[in-house]
This record gives C-alpha cells, structure tokens and sequence, in this order.
C-alpha cells in the first residue's frame, strides 16, 4: 500500500482549466445532443460513444472533439477555446498537425472526470478505465449526506470518488493501477473537490484506517456468455474478489458504516447474505441487492447491480429490481434508502 504521491505542480492550472469549463457550455446535456444520444449518462456510456460524430461547432464543438472524443483540431481553433493553463497543466499537447489532448474530460453532472484516451485506456492493466453505466449507477446512489472519511475501492479516474468528495470531509481514492494517482489529480482538480488517491489491493486496507462510507464498482467476477474481451469492463483477475473485498472492508466500517458496490451477485457457493454475515462475524448489519440486469455467465444466470450494506443496522434483507427512473434524475438514494428501511 502506497501512500497518497504529493500533488503535482499542474494542479493550479488544472484547476483553472475545470473552472473555465464548469462555466461554459461544456456539459452533460450539450454534450449528448453533441454526440446525437438521449442523456449523457446510462447506457450512453457502454458504447464506442468517442466514435460518434461531433455535430457541435464552434467553441463547444472543439471542446467536445478535443476533450471527449479525443480528436485532432487546428492548433488555432484549440487556442481560441482554451489559454495557455490547458497547454501548461499538460492537458493540451500541439503536433505538427494540430492539437490533441492526452487524456479526456468526461462531464459528469457538475463533475468533469479524468480519464485514458481510448487507444491506452483499453491496454492490459496500465490504463485508466473509462466510467460507463455502472460508474453512474453507483455515483447515482450515494446519499447526499455529510460524513468525515469516504474510500473509493477500484477508483480509476474518480468518477465515484469526485461525487463522494463533495459530501465527505477526506475522500481516498484507491487503485491498484499507479496511473490512477494522476488520473484522481487531474479529476479532483477539474472540479474543484480535494481528494487523494492510494495505490494498494482493495483486499488490504488495514493501513488506511476506517471509514465511514465505502463504495466499489467491481469488475466482472464471471464474465457474461459470449463477452471474449472486455473493451468497457474489466474481468476480475479472481472470482472470489468479492467475498476478499467484504471480509477487509467489514473491518474497516465505522459503526453505522455503509458500503455501496456494484457487482454481479456471485460470492461463489453461497448467496449474498450468506458471504456477508461471513464477513461480519456476528456484526449485525442490514442489506439489499438493488439489481438491473440479469443474463447468463458460465456459473449460471447471474445479476448485476447495487449492493448495499448498513452496518450495526437492525438485521434484514431485501432483493429488489432497480427501477428508479434513469432519464432526468441523477439521485437514486430516495429509491434505495427505504430498502435499508432508511429515510431517502
């Protein structure tokens, strides 16, 4: 486990880059009616969404070719949509034809995320994984609801951990990839939150103390039926990853801690509840599998979705289909709140 790397010297400039375009047109809504899908947001973000046409013009539309499809625009029309900080941060980089960004700027809400252009975010172990609908649906949950210490397991760019840390009072960002350290900088710094990336196990985390939320988009413990590669998702390098995951993060919880995952209800011979109350060793704690797909993987049908976890809570259990609106609401925590019979 490594600790949180100093903050780089760009991060002023970074900083003042997020804030020009916070306060322009750069956002999600633009940005979908840009790239001709419904919402910004969901299933728009499980497709090569970087291949579509930009149809915006203009300083929008440069905006959205350099910083979301990764595209190549005229060093002069580069230079009329940003100054001088996005070249000194290293965000904008000029060539012989033309200028490009080294990474992209996903708007998420009010929150800009950093992350790999496609062409390295996709190779082996060392990129930074793009957020898709699973990254939404877990930022979606989180309650908007003050709290001291947030880790962020599996934190990539920080797409759970930029929302978490506009509510917690420290926010860690932990990632096993080192080049998530930067990509957390970048991210924390576009949108104006503070947080500080951690590069270790999300199985090993007695070092970082205790917490009070702890979230997790997992990849895929058992890959679906048909899916030979994982172009927007990672496949778990071991099946029993969740069941790791609960055993260090039980310990972890402060009392009335809470935990929010995304992942495939597979804990290998035994149901949810049963691997959690393992992982508890008699803690009492109530839950739900809060889940929105269903198909069939090697080990059988298998579901995916939100797992939540109130630890110290009266017992009890709840299996549910999410069908909380996905179009025009960006806080699902009313939905989900009353399965951990909580107020939302």
């Amino acid at each position: 486990m490594e600790s949180s790397p100093p903050p780089p010297p760009w991060m002023t400039d970074t900083r003042r880059v997020g804030e020009a375009l916070r306060g322009s047109a750069f956002r999600p809504r633009a940005v979908a009616n840009a790239l001709g899908v419904l919402a910004w947001s969901g299933p728009a973000l499980d497709g090569l969404w970087w291949q579509r046409k930009n149809l915006a013009e203009g300083l929008l539309g440069a905006q959205i070719e350099l910083l979301v499809r990764g595209g190549r625009v005229p060093t002069a029309a580069a230079r009329d949509a940003f100054d001088a900080r996005a070249w000194r941060a290293g965000i904008l980089e000029d060539g012989p034809e033309g200028t490009v960004s080294t990474g992209l700027v996903l708007p998420l809400e009010c929150d800009l995320v950093w992350t790999d252009r496609p062409e390295r975010a996709f190779v082996g172990q060392s990129g930074v994984f793009m957020p898709d609908s699973t990254s939404l649906a877990l930022r979606r949950a989180l309650p908007s609801e003050p709290v001291a210490r947030h880790l962020d397991l599996g934190s990539g760019g920080g797409a759970v951990a930029v929302r978490a840390a506009r509510w917690a009072e420290e926010t860690l960002a932990l990632d096993v990839n080192p080049r998530g350290a930067e990509a957390v900088y970048r991210t924390a710094a576009l949108s104006g939150v503070k947080m500080s990336p951690v590069t270790g196990d999300a199985r090993e985390l007695s070092a970082l103390g205790t917490f009070d939320r702890v979230s997790f988009v997992f990849p895929l413990l058992v890959p679906w039926d048909g899916l030979t590669t994982a172009p927007l998702h990672t496949i778990a390098e071991s099946a029993s990853l969740l069941v790791d995951v609960l055993n260090a993060v039980a310990e972890r919880l402060n009392p009335g801690g809470l935990c929010l995952f995304y992942v495939q209800d597979f804990a290998g011979a035994r149901s949810l509840p049963d691997a959690i109350d393992a992982a508890f060793k008699g803690r009492p704690w109530r839950g739900a599998f809060w889940w929105d797909y269903i198909g069939e993987t090697q080990a059988g049908p298998l579901r995916s979705g939100i797992l939540a976890i109130r630890a110290d809570a009266s017992p009890g259990w709840r299996d549910e289909q999410n069908e909380a609106p996905d179009m025009g609401c960006d806080d699902w925590w009313p939905y989900l709140a009353p399965l951990l019979g909580e107020e939302g």
